[in-house]
């Protein structure tokens, strides 16, 4: 079995357990079966996430470099690079830090309800972790069969995962949700490109 066969295989089953988990069906039985003890679903969740998501992990890491290479980025490129990561990871802190994320993490259960949060960088884009994870893992310098895979079909659960949770988020929060997808793009910032565009001329109209 080739080595993008084997990380295919352990993507997938990492896929399959880790959305069948986030499923309310299963929510459902696990709260009814643990009763009270359902107040550590998330940190187990997150707990059997980590382990599950090992084997894929381990593959990449110890197999990359027996993948031919795809491409290598041109030295005249390299500066983009240098502002993409940097902007990814203080994106991706940025949008963290808006979160409750000890609750994320398991570490507090059932301390705050849900909200919805639509200031900060969420004015900008829906989903800002998931695209700065996208961005993360395509800006690599080096990118082999076995990255680009990877890259792939991360990318590919990320944007179906922000779709599935979006769904959520509508049978949550109703018409709040709707108007903030009306108004704020899912990952590329287009409508608020267009917002600041609009105010610009405005702003020159008014005072030329």
């Amino acid at each position: 079995m080739s080595v993008i066969t084997t990380f295919v295989l352990y993507f997938f089953a990492f896929a399959f357990i880790h959305s069948l988990l986030a499923t309310d069906y299963i929510k459902n039985i696990a709260k009814t079966k643990l009763k009270g003890k359902f107040r550590f679903y998330r940190i187990i969740y997150n707990i059997l996430s980590f382990l599950i998501a090992a084997p894929a992990f381990f593959v990449w890491l110890t197999s990359k470099s027996l993948t031919p290479l795809v491409y290598n980025v041109p030295g005249w490129l390299s500066p983009l690079l240098l502002i993409l990561r940097p902007f990814a990871v203080g994106l991706f802190a940025y949008a963290a830090l808006q979160k409750d994320l000890l609750e994320f993490a398991g570490l507090r259960q059932g301390k705050s309800e849900s909200k919805l949060i639509t200031d900060g960088v969420y004015r900008i884009v829906r989903h800002p972790l998931y695209l700065a994870g996208i961005i993360l893992i395509f800006t690599k310098p080096e990118m082999t069969l076995l990255d680009l895979t990877a890259a792939a079909l991360v990318s590919i659960y990320f944007i179906t995962g922000a779709y599935i949770e979006e769904r959520r988020l509508v049978s949550t929060f109703g018409d709040r949700y709707r108007k903030y997808q009306q108004e704020v793009s899912m990952f590329i910032p287009v409508k608020w490109v267009i917002k600041r565009i609009l105010a610009g001329f405005s702003f020159f109209r008014e005072h030329s």
